[in-house]
């Protein structure tokens, strides 16, 4: 099973200073943000491949239950998770499940990040995320077609 970097999703308190700051080492100004409600966050995307491939997602609590409010406030921010786009999400979750990786968010329907990146899919991208050593978390991306 190939995986391919999608995007590295980082913490911050307001997306919009983070993008400022993006943009003063020459980066695009990032997508609008979109609050993901089932995630309860708001996110934006800064391109940062050569062929809108690879993002930065910043990512900013969308209320105090978000589960990235307590990462900010124990780390303040910073690193959050590493994002691999898969063929298949089942058979992905299969592979790192046998190799010892532990799941925290089974697979769900992810329509913020259609809706973010404008992608029009009759099916919604499907996202997963897994501890995989002690504050290494891994999302996996099945983009819908």
């Amino acid at each position: 099973m190939a995986f391919k970097l999608d995007h590295i999703g980082l913490v911050v308190e307001n997306i919009d200073k983070m993008k400022e700051l993006f943009g003063t080492i020459g980066l695009d100004t990032g997508t609008e943000a979109i609050v993901n409600p089932l995630q309860k966050v708001s996110a934006s995307f800064v391109n940062v491949g050569e062929k809108d491939d690879i993002y930065i997602e910043i990512l900013e609590p969308a209320s105090n239950d978000s589960p990235i409010s307590k990462f900010l406030q124990n780390r303040g921010g910073g690193l959050h998770h590493l994002c691999f786009e898969v063929d298949n999400i089942e058979d992905a979750i299969k592979e790192l499940n046998s190799k010892g990786f532990r799941m925290v968010v089974p697979p769900e329907d992810c329509r913020a990040y259609d809706e973010n990146l404008k992608r029009r899919c009759q099916e919604p991208t499907k996202i997963a995320f897994f501890i995989v050593t002690k504050g290494v978390l891994i999302e996996l991306i099945e983009k819908g077609g």
